[in-house]
């Protein structure tokens, strides 16, 4: 019910007496309070859609040469210029919405807030090639936790997932169209051996960043409708046909193994309800089928290319056995992680050094604890192994489907890639960041003018 004439959104209705209300002078509405109404409403949906589309964007690690972002590039400038936006809104709210600081105070709020710490207080004594990207890298974290715990007040988690969605979706058609556009960037050439080099899709940013983007527009689409409130049209079929169609295409051409397999335990975790009958089998079965048909239609229509090695592909990129016993390498960049991790356990080596440190190995650890602990020491992996360990109960003990996807992508795809809290936070840490801040314990009703105003926006605004 809206609030009567002359009362703000933020306002608490008082109940008077009929004569009362005659009789006294309703409350002039504040143009200030309105006016941060709406920068909220309008700042955080636009902000977390452009965060989304736009802090993957890396051209220069889309090439074998990229140095990861070394050097202040347009792209660079764009994403500190987004997160400079990113980080007024969030200060407003902090200092604005009460209930915004309660929400970060609760568990498992409250480990995200001291993650965020020790990122600060460590990046003071990082290695000193990589020292101000690592301090920077630590401020805009910190920033985007605040910001994603501002947007849960004033959007609902399905409106938030409406708009990483359409963020997602945005920069895979930019992919797409500088893929098909040709270019420098357009593919990344992997050299696998001294005579074998391999052709992937790197339009944008790194193959596995873009197959990451692709798994992560199939779980999302697939959540939301598993959440929807209402039937299926044509429309909004048709638009999660095209969501599919182009994130499948995404990590086929990628070859980002990392990607399909985190996709498919996403999507079985989403799913699993559903699976327990023969109808829900056999939707499982026409699915995968789907999806197999579609992989090999796309590589019917490559030019130039050879189905069956691309097939192969799939699983392994050499077709050697060692490719898959060594995680295509992974297991020597996680004992040479583990060596740097051992000289400086406490403080680690900062935010984004590993692509100076490991540069004979390769730009990351491509394990998400090694990263915590590598970028920030020992209390950073404790507080990520807590925050997954917390993910993994949370989506075992609730019934929304969504949850469960995100907590199988973080586990499996955090088995081989660094999957959160990059320089400019993904989609990846993003929509973890949603779950662990939207899980927290319903907060009660506070006697704060400030908080019960602002509770009034939230419900307005999800109603």
């Amino acid at each position: 019910m809206s609030p009567p004439a002359g009362t703000s959104l933020l306002e608490e209705p008082v109940d008077q007496d009929f004569d009362e209300q005659i009789d006294e002078p309703m409350p002039s509405p504040d143009p200030q309070r309105g006016a941060l109404e709406g920068l909220f409403a309008l700042a955080c949906p636009l902000l977390l859609t452009l965060a989304v589309a736009l802090n993957p964007l890396d051209q220069s690690d889309s090439t074998p040469a990229g140095s990861a972002g070394a050097g202040l590039t347009m792209e660079v400038a764009l994403k500190l210029l987004l997160s400079a936006a990113v980080g007024s809104v969030a200060l407003l709210g902090w200092i604005l919405c009460p209930a915004v600081r309660q929400r970060l105070m609760k568990f498992p709020g409250w480990i995200l807030v001291g993650l965020g710490g020790v990122f600060v207080v460590t990046s003071a004594v990082a290695f000193g090639p990589a020292a101000t990207v690592s301090r920077a890298a630590a401020m805009i974290s910190c920033v985007y936790i605040v910001f994603i715990a501002v947007t849960l007040q004033f959007l609902t988690l399905r409106q938030t997932l409406q708009c990483v969605l359409l963020g997602l979706v945005l920069h895979l058609i930019a992919a797409w169209c500088l893929y098909l556009g040709g270019g420098e960037t357009a593919v990344y050439q992997e050299e696998l051996g001294q005579s074998l080099i391999i052709e992937r899709m790197g339009s944008t940013a790194h193959p596995n960043s873009l197959g990451r983007i692709g798994a992560l527009a199939i779980l999302v689409c697939l959540g939301l409708w598993r959440t929807r409130n209402r039937p299926l049209t044509p429309s909004m079929i048709a638009m999660m046909g095209f969501v599919f169609l182009i994130s499948v295409a995404t990590m086929f051409e990628s070859m980002s193994r990392t990607a399909v397999v985190s996709c498919a335990a996403s999507v079985l975790a989403v799913m699993i309800d559903r699976l327990a009958n023969r109808r829900g089998v056999a939707i499982g079965l026409c699915v995968v089928m789907g999806i197999c048909l579609l992989m090999l239609t796309v590589g019917l229509l490559s030019e130039g290319s050879d189905v069956g090695s691309r097939a192969v592909a799939v699983g392994t990129k050499t077709g050697d056995v060692e490719e898959l016993t060594s995680a295509t390498g992974r297991t020597e960049i996680w004992a040479e992680a583990i060596r740097y991790i051992a000289q400086r356990p406490l403080t680690g080596w900062g935010l984004n050094s590993a692509p100076l440190l490991l540069e004979d190995f390769s730009h990351h650890t491509h394990n998400l604890l090694l990263h915590a602990m590598f970028s920030a020491g020992i209390l950073a992996g404790i507080c990520v192994a807590a925050l997954i360990a917390w993910t993994v109960y949370h989506a075992v003990t609730v019934a929304d489907p969504l949850f469960r996807g995100i907590a199988a992508y973080i586990c499996v795809s955090g088995l081989f890639e660094d999957t959160a809290f990059e320089t400019f936070p993904f989609a990846s840490t993003l929509l973890w960041l949603l779950v662990l801040l939207a899980a927290s314990v319903e907060m009660p009703r506070s006697d704060d003018p400030d908080d019960v105003l602002l509770n009034h926006l939230a419900r307005d605004l999800t109603r």
